[in-house]
């Protein structure tokens, strides 16, 4: 099966770039190249516990949460967190909804409620959908949203549009290879970018569909948010920062324990410190932590390390409030 490696209908925003490599296999591959723990790697994991896992008795979320007020409404300029690594971002009137896991799941328990009922969220305009991990592309989610949003045009890397369409999605889909632009409104410029990570859903499609994260730009204001998806730290951060001047970084902080097993797909919270200053960003947002137990830490440890080693760069740092607005 040969993937393509970049969209033909979608332009390249970076100069000499022609699409993505693939590996010697035909599949996917990160540019700073692969290192995908297997089955020996994970009951390696399980065999050896950490220590932190006696922190997780009674854990509780360290995330505040309250009712979106207006669901409805979407004139201010504005990031609403709902949990993990979903948001919806409010810009000029054009509603962004990106990798929702809201609906109900009992295999992945959620530690915070989520702030609406899915019936009202139906003025999505673009639904971004960063990997196909179940954490970020969750079937029985996505199905909702587009119920309930026909009209949302889905924006999201090569070859996740078949997956959709098994699942009997009819909305309208772009994919796009990194350092490509998606085709959207005026107001708006969306490229999808590089990360450091990988697919997969099931044992036998890994890394059939690519990954990636996204850079939003808002073309009156002139303000970039970055939503980096999953991603291990490596020099794509850095390579990003020098070719925009991002506002806002939304930087993953959790599923990071242990980091032999998990820090080639994940920055804990001394990477994703690191990864924000290769950025450049003038704010950022720790993210992927405090709704859903991923690994060994427990889910408030990735903000208790920040506040107590880094007490430095809080300054930098919008916290996450569910449902609360971040305002642009």
């Amino acid at each position: 099966m040969a993937f393509k490696k970049h969209n033909p209908d979608l332009s390249f925003v970076k100069t000499g770039w022609t699409g993505n490599k693939l590996n010697d296999k035909g599949l996917f591959t990160n540019i700073h190249g692969d290192d995908i723990k297997g089955f020996k790697d994970a009951l390696r994991m399980l065999r050896n516990p950490s220590s932190l896992s006696k922190l997780k008795k009674g854990q509780q979320s360290p995330l505040s949460w309250q009712t979106i007020e207006n669901i409805s409404d979407k004139i201010q300029n504005a990031i609403i967190p709902l949990g993990h690594a979903s948001f919806i971002i409010d810009l000029n009137r054009i509603r962004l909804l990106i990798d929702p896991v809201i609906a109900h799941n009992k295999f992945l328990k959620r530690y915070t409620k989520v702030p609406f009922d899915i019936p009202d969220l139906n003025n999505v305009d673009y639904l971004l959908l960063s990997h196909n991990h179940r954490d970020h592309i969750d079937k029985k989610s996505i199905i909702q949203v587009c119920k309930y949003n026909p009209q949302a045009i889905i924006l999201t890397g090569l070859e996740i549009g078949k997956l959709l369409r098994r699942w009997g999605i009819k909305n309208r889909v772009q994919e796009a290879g990194w350092y490509q632009r998606f085709q959207t409104s005026e107001k708006i410029d969306i490229d999808y970018l590089p990360s450091h990570h990988w697919s997969r859903r099931w044992f036998t499609d890994t890394n059939i569909n690519l990954w990636g994260s996204f850079m939003i730009q808002d073309k009156v204001s002139g303000k970039n948010i970055y939503f980096a998806s999953d991603s291990g730290y490596q020099n794509h951060f850095s390579e990003i920062g020098n070719e925009y001047n991002i506002d806002t970084a939304m930087i993953g902080v959790g599923a990071y324990e242990p980091q032999w097993f998990m820090s080639s797909a994940h920055t804990g919270p001394t990477a994703a410190l690191k990864a924000f200053k290769d950025l450049k960003a003038k704010q950022w947002i720790p993210m992927h932590y405090g709704t859903f137990d991923l690994s060994q830490e427990p889910i408030f440890y990735p903000e208790q390390i920040l506040k107590e080693k880094h007490s430095k760069e809080l300054e930098q740092i919008q916290w996450m409030r569910i449902g609360g607005k971040i305002m642009l």
